[in-house]
């Protein structure tokens, strides 16, 4: 099972679904499931219909604030420490994207050094959240398309130090 917390457009999303739709030997469907949020509508419909060509049976959209994902019941918190339902969650979060200026210089003009300190905790909130669903064990793969150590290395780092050791 995999989550895709900030799946729009889908391009990344698509290609996850590409691997989880694969039928296994001696199964007759897939066994995987992708769930695939975005926290705006319309980029949820926008993802639906990138998602569409693959035409797959293990794709499930969602619109949740990342940050806000919910847990299913089934797998809340055992009292176990075990809290996760996903194998892999992937956050490419909201970013400045800055990284994307070469096919974009419209970004530049409007760029500034707050819009990165601004949209950090969000970025750390939604990685967070990933991590809260992910099984242990799972791995998560958080993403921006931002050159910004603020954006990158910053927010890694505050996410292994709310993780503790063994993160």
């Amino acid at each position: 099972h995999v989550l895709d917390l900030c799946a729009a457009p889908g391009s990344k999303t698509t290609q996850i679904l590409e691997q989880i739709s694969q039928i296994p030997p001696g199964q007759s469907e897939p066994t995987g499931l992708v769930v695939a949020n975005d926290a705006d509508t319309r980029r949820a419909h926008m993802l639906v219909h990138q998602c569409k060509r693959i035409n797959s049976p293990s794709l499930l959209v969602t619109t949740h604030l990342g940050q806000e994902f919910p847990q299913p019941p089934s797998s809340r918190n055992d009292g176990l420490g075990n809290e996760g339902t996903y194998d892999r969650v992937l956050c490419d979060v909201p970013c400045t994207g800055d990284g994307t200026i070469r096919k974009n210089p419209m970004i530049f003009k409007s760029w500034n050094a707050n819009s990165q300190n601004n949209i950090h905790s969000l970025q750390v909130a939604i990685a967070m959240r990933g991590v809260r669903v992910c099984k242990v064990g799972g791995l998560v793969c958080y993403s921006t398309c931002s050159m910004s150590p603020m954006e990158n290395e910053s927010s890694v780092c505050d996410i292994m130090r709310k993780c503790g050791e063994g993160a």
